[in-house]
């Protein structure tokens, strides 16, 4: 049976650990603008903290009142990790609806792109917002990508044994021996990696602020920039070191945490053997040199960097973005769709179907034409790397892709019939199958679909998007085994 009481618990452990780094947040930008003697920004710092601190003690009201409860079922760990990605975007929503003009739709379309990692956004000039604003979005994504239940772990480690099943349903493998430690050990990861992407952005010709900002979004693989111009602000057609920076750190975010973390420890053996590294650059390059290919055969060689560099923002699934997308080759939109539907490594920040699963599934069909040419009593046995894979780990990746190519299918389908209804015309089904592919993948990549003019219809099947693919078809799963118990139990 599961429990309610353990469920809001679990939660408001989550809300409140998010609203502690909200709370620190605002603190540094009062003390700021109090030094600065800044009216305007100190006026901003407030509005921003009376909705921190009221999400503060509303989570820790609930933390009381149901406090001893445990989670003891995997469905309750499932509830409490779809609830919270709903229930904790509406902290940021109502810091947008008190400082920006956005609409109740726009601010929680803001707030779920942030928390999922995606990077769609509502804000057309980011640049002209308060800057605890831009820092809030930053954050956001930081937080979100690397798992809100992870930094409650690092945050409360005391409640380590309420949220294991929730970690597990989250991030699955282990870095350390228990929760707890695997929880801080990854989180130690994830800050260092941070503060290298600072200085390597500092050096790239950001101000700290951005400098900040920007790390926190590539290492998240998230996107949000504090620019309209994007990482074009800095770019600026001749500033190719701040291409090569960020693109080191959305690389770096897309890896598997056993694979950043043998490489901070100088495991640089462990690393190169890694399977999922090898597969993740060797799926990267072949999409590298088909964009190579292209633009030499269509004579479109000063192109080919800023192509490339899109790639791997895809690829990431990060969104940093400095052309304009829906005019380009139709071709180069398919590309960018085969690597934001690829994404990154499992136990990442990035989003997609997974390096790993692609390569099982490529595999498989490797396997499958191996079968007929089986001698007879010979036994294949079937292995990704060092890893051998059983049947279910097999049909698992597969069932997944099925799933998720369906829903790209069907949501880009829906989108397309939404925009044409409302009459807007300017954008081919690739347009929207990009889109569609960008949010449920997490990317924030556009094709300038994504904006406060877009109807209200087509804005909820973009968050669908964003939900279902943050939480890998969490919510499907669940349902299926609600049905599965119900049927069981009624039989």
């Amino acid at each position: 049976m599961v429990s309610i009481k353990a469920i809001v618990y679990g939660m408001s452990i989550l809300m409140l650990s998010v609203t502690i780094m909200f709370l620190i947040i605002g603190i540094v930008f009062y003390v700021l603008y109090s030094y600065l003697e800044d009216a305007i920004g100190l006026n901003s710092v407030l509005k921003y903290l009376t909705v921190v601190l009221i999400s503060l003690s509303i989570s820790i009201i609930f933390i009381l009142i149901f406090r001893g409860s445990v989670i003891t079922d995997i469905t309750e760990g499932f509830s409490i990790v779809l609830i919270t990605w709903l229930v904790v975007p509406l902290i940021t929503t109502f810091v947008y609806l008190n400082l920006t003009d956005l609409s109740f739709i726009d601010a929680f379309f803001e707030s779920l792109s942030g928390f999922s990692g995606t990077g769609l956004t509502m804000l057309t000039v980011p640049e002209s917002y308060p800057h605890i604003i831009l820092m809030m979005r930053a954050v956001t994504q930081w937080l979100g990508e690397i798992g809100i239940v992870v930094v409650s772990g690092v945050l409360l480690p005391f409640v380590h044994r309420s949220i294991r099943t929730v970690y597990i349903v989250e991030r699955g493998p282990l870095l350390a021996p228990t929760i707890a430690s695997t929880m801080r050990r990854l989180y130690t990861v994830y800050a260092i990696y941070t503060f290298i992407g600072i200085l390597i952005l500092l050096f790239s010709g950001m101000d700290l602020p951005d400098a900040i900002m920007h790390s926190m979004t590539a290492i998240a693989t998230g996107g949000m920039s504090s620019h309209s111009q994007n990482i074009g602000f800095w770019f600026s057609g001749t500033n190719y070191t701040i291409l090569f920076t960020s693109s080191i750190i959305m690389i770096i975010g897309a890896l598997n945490f056993i694979d950043t973390y043998n490489l901070l420890k100088g495991k640089l053996k462990d690393f190169v053997r890694s399977s999922e590294v090898k597969g993740l650059f060797l799926l990267l390059s072949t999409l590298i040199v088909l964009i190579m290919i292209y633009s030499m055969v269509t004579n479109s060689r000063s192109k080919m960097i800023s192509w490339i560099y899109h790639l791997v923002s895809g690829y990431t699934t990060t969104g940093f973005q400095f052309i304009d997308i829906h005019s380009e080759p139709e071709l180069i939109k398919l590309i960018l769709i085969c690597a934001m539907i690829i994404g990154g490594a499992t136990f990442s920040t990035a989003g997609g179907i997974k390096t790993r699963r692609i390569l099982i599934v490529l595999k498989s069909i490797l396997w499958e034409f191996q079968r007929p040419f089986k001698l007879r009593g010979a036994i294949i046995v079937r292995r990704l790397g060092s890893e051998e894979l059983d049947d279910e780990t097999i049909f698992s990746a597969l069932s997944f892709s099925i799933i998720y190519l369906f829903a790209i299918l069907l949501l880009g389908s829906v989108l397309h019939i939404s925009l044409t209804i409302e009459g807007i015309h300017s954008y081919t089904f690739i347009d929207t199958l990009f889109e569609t592919v960008s949010a449920l993948s997490c990317v924030g990549l556009s094709t300038g679909i994504t904006s406060p003019s877009l109807p209200v219809m087509s804005k909820v099947i973009l968050m669908v998007a964003m939900y279902m693919g943050r939480l890998e078809f969490l919510p499907i799963y669940l349902f299926i085994g609600w049905y599965y118990r119900r049927s069981a139990t009624f039989h």
